[in-house]
Order: C-alpha cells, then structure tokens, then sequence
C-alpha cells in the first residue's frame, strides 16, 4: 500500500500549480460583440497535502447554464387607478363587546363564596319572657258552691268593688259550718263578715236572695276581697218518730255558708 501511495503522492506534489481563482465566479470569454458565454471549464482549488492522507479528487456536479439578460420585466405595474376596498359605513359594528359584571347582587339567604374565609356574624335575638298566667283561681268549691260564689261576686261588681278571690280555707271552714247548721236547722243568720242561708231543697238562688235580704252590707263591702262558700245538706223528719221510725216526711234541708274575709 505505501509502495503504491508514494509515487501518486509524489506526482500530484510535483504538478505545475494554476493561479488561484474563486470558485463561486465563473471564467467566461467573449466571443464577439453581442454575447457573452460563460465557460464550462470548472475551477478546481489545488488541494492540500496532508501526510499519510489519500488526497479525494473532487468533480462539479452543477454548471452554471442560466444566460444573463439586460432586459428584466416586471411583473407587476403600479396603476394609479386603484380602488380602495374598504368602504366605510354609518352603521356600527358589533365588534364592541360589553363587559357584564359577573357578580350580582344576591339575594337574602344565598352565600356567596369569595374565596377567602369570612367572619361570622351571630345574632341572638332578645329572649322575650311571658310571664306565665296566674294560676286558675280554684277555692276548691263544688259546681252548686260556685254558682252562689258567681251571684255574690256579680253583684259587688255592679256595686263597684273589685272580683272576689277564692279561697279553698274559707271554704272548707264554710262546709264545717253548714253540715252544722244543716244538723241542727239554724241556717238562717247574719253576720259582719259571714251569712248563712237554708231551708228544703234550697239551690243557689233561693240562698243568694237570702242572704242579700239579711246581709246585704256584708256582701257589698269592698273592704271584703275573700270568700268561701260552702253547702251541706241533711235528711230529717218531719212529723211524730216512734222507735226510730219518722211517721211524717223526710225532706232535705239545705244550709249555705258565704265566709268573708
């Protein structure tokens, strides 16, 4: 390989060297008055020794054919006639775009969220006491007891004085006296600040007239707030009573009580 590489090596040294040209310019030779025509003679750059490397022989693939011409056309003409294309109009365009806000006010109950954390706000109401109604005057009276208690208590409402308050002590020491009285027939009786009433088979009417025939001072005292009332009745003969047996009637005394305080 180095026998054949040298002598080659040897000659391409020793060849007669060209002037340097640029390769990118064609030579060209004029034949006459009126063309020019280039040469197809390519330029090639004397190559470049380098020891123990194959020196490439490099041939052109392109040569240069186009034919310069003094004359260039153009393709496009300026006209002076031109007509704009864009006529401008009296009508606008929708191009405009409105900005909507996008938040709306919002309506009562509806959280809005901000994306930050909000304080919250609590509301206490003021707690509103009722106080509580007064207890239901009860003075412990029976449906009969209380029919006399309304009578009495009416009337010293027409006469001016204030509602009587029930008393359930009063009554019951109203009923300790009337089973008394009842026993014993001594119903009738008159008092400053008691009066009693009775007979047979009497209701609450027939009491009230009485005792507002004998006490009616008492019972239109305004001094008096409180009352009681009680009734008890007993079962007695009336007639002749032989060996425990009531040869008459045995009617049913009624004894009402109206206790003031």
């Amino acid at each position: 390989m180095i026998v054949v590489i040298t002598p080659i090596s040897w000659i391409l040294l020793h060849q007669p060297q060209n002037d340097p040209a640029d390769a990118s310019v064609p030579i060209v030779t004029r034949t006459d008055d009126t063309y020019i025509t280039p040469t197809t003679k390519p330029v090639v750059a004397p190559p470049t020794h380098r020891p123990n490397t194959p020196v490439p022989t490099a041939t052109p693939t392109a040569t240069p054919t186009a034919t310069p011409t003094d004359s260039v056309t153009p393709t496009t003409s300026p006209t002076d006639s031109a007509t704009p294309t864009d006529t401008p109009t009296d009508t606008p365009t929708a191009d405009r775009s409105t900005t909507t806000p996008s938040t709306s006010p919002t309506s009562p109950g509806r959280t809005v969220s901000t994306g930050r954390p909000r304080p919250t706000t609590t509301t206490t109401s003021p707690t509103t006491t009722t106080p509580p109604p007064p207890p239901a005057a009860d003075g412990n009276m029976n449906g009969d007891e209380l029919q006399l208690f309304n009578l009495i208590d009416n009337a010293r409402v027409n006469n001016g004085c204030a509602r009587l308050e029930q008393d359930p002590g009063l009554t019951d020491g109203a009923r300790t006296d009337a089973r008394s009285r009842a026993n014993s027939g001594s119903v009738n009786s008159s008092g400053s600040s008691k009066s009693t009433a009775g007979g047979d088979s009497w209701g609450a009417q027939q009491a009230y007239n009485q005792i507002m025939a004998q006490s009616k001072n008492t019972v239109l005292n305004c001094g008096l707030t409180t009352l009681g009332v009680g009734m008890k009745t007993h079962q007695y003969c009336k007639g002749s009573v032989v060996l425990g047996i009531c040869l008459g009637s045995t009617p049913t005394r009624y004894a009402w009580v109206a206790d003031f305080s």
